[in-house]
């Protein structure tokens, strides 16, 4: 367990780190919830890519996930040590003197921000009251943070977070009011 203070910084430092290979970046969790005890670090971001060409003979083009390659860099570098290297989903630990700290990285795409902003910020309690909410209005808030689907099952396009309150019919509720 750390302080709310030590782990906002330190997920401040590392998000200051990935600002430049990210589209978007926010942390999320318990420290955006303003919990005053922090198990781990939950940041959720959408890479930034660029176009380049291979080293092959032929130079094909190809997209460069700088956020990825942000990320390798560190982990070559041992600022960071790599647990699980998922496509959506990215874990490490970080040691900072004698204390280590979980980070967890959530990889996220425009369409999908929104909905992994709220998972992701938490708490466990809250995210199964708005799915049970959803289930009510034959609706679907995944789990995983990848959407709110339409009694149909279409991705409904999600702006915020406040929208997503409004679709399930819920007063919005501060991160800090989500514990």
């Amino acid at each position: 367990m750390f302080s709310h203070a030590f782990a906002a910084f330190v997920a401040g430092e590392f998000m200051d780190v990935l600002v430049p290979v990210s589209e978007r970046i926010e942390i999320v969790g318990s420290i955006r919830r303003l919990s005053p005890t922090v198990n781990d670090i939950d940041m959720i971001a959408i890479p930034r890519f660029i176009q380049s060409t291979d080293d092959t003979l032929f130079g094909e083009p190809i997209r460069l996930n700088l956020l990825d390659q942000k990320l390798a860099e560190l982990c070559l570098n041992q600022s960071l040590l790599l647990e699980a290297n998922g496509e959506k989903i990215k874990r490490f630990r970080k040691h900072i003197g004698k204390q280590t700290i979980s980070i967890d990285l959530y990889i996220a795409a425009a369409s999908t921000w929104w909905t992994l902003l709220l998972i992701r910020t938490g708490s466990r309690e809250h995210n199964i009251a708005l799915a049970s909410k959803a289930i009510e209005l034959h609706m679907q808030l995944k789990a995983d943070g990848s959407g709110l689907l339409s009694p149909g099952g279409c991705l409904i396009q999600i702006h915020s977070e406040e929208e997503i309150f409004q679709r399930l019919n819920v007063p919005f509720r501060m991160p800090s009011e989500r514990n």
